[in-house]
């Protein structure tokens, strides 16, 4: 019977969460841009400017953590090759990493719901 591989499955995992986040801000910054005419009826310009900036926010920082999961996968690598002493540094950039998927999804969050409120008032 053939090990479970974690690392890879972990990865795959990482890698659909970040794909994930940077399509929902990018659509929901593309959906604001697409109907900010008409909108802009409904919707304060403050609020529309804000939840775009949100979302902008949330694509760069999943972008931000695609990068911070590579170098954390490469200090994996040169820990198990011998020249990092041990994983803290991989572990540092690792939680980089998950604190920027846990902001870029909050963008997205507080955005929709900016959004959401001023239809419901």
């Amino acid at each position: 019977m053939e090990e479970t591989d974690y690392r890879e499955i972990s990865q795959q995992y990482a890698q659909g969460a970040i794909r994930g986040v940077i399509l929902v801000n990018g659509g929901a910054a593309l959906a604001v841009l697409s109907q900010l005419a008409s909108l802009s009826q409904f919707i304060a310009n403050w609020v529309l400017g804000g939840a775009f900036l949100l979302f902008v926010v949330g694509v760069t920082s999943g972008l931000l953590c695609w990068m911070a999961a590579f170098v954390s996968t490469r200090h994996v690598d040169r820990t198990l090759r011998g020249q990092d002493k041990d994983y803290r540094t991989a572990d540092r950039w690792m939680f980089y990493g998950e604190a920027l998927l846990a902001f870029s999804i909050i963008c997205f969050l507080v955005g929709s719901c900016a959004l959401a409120v001023t239809f419901m008032c």
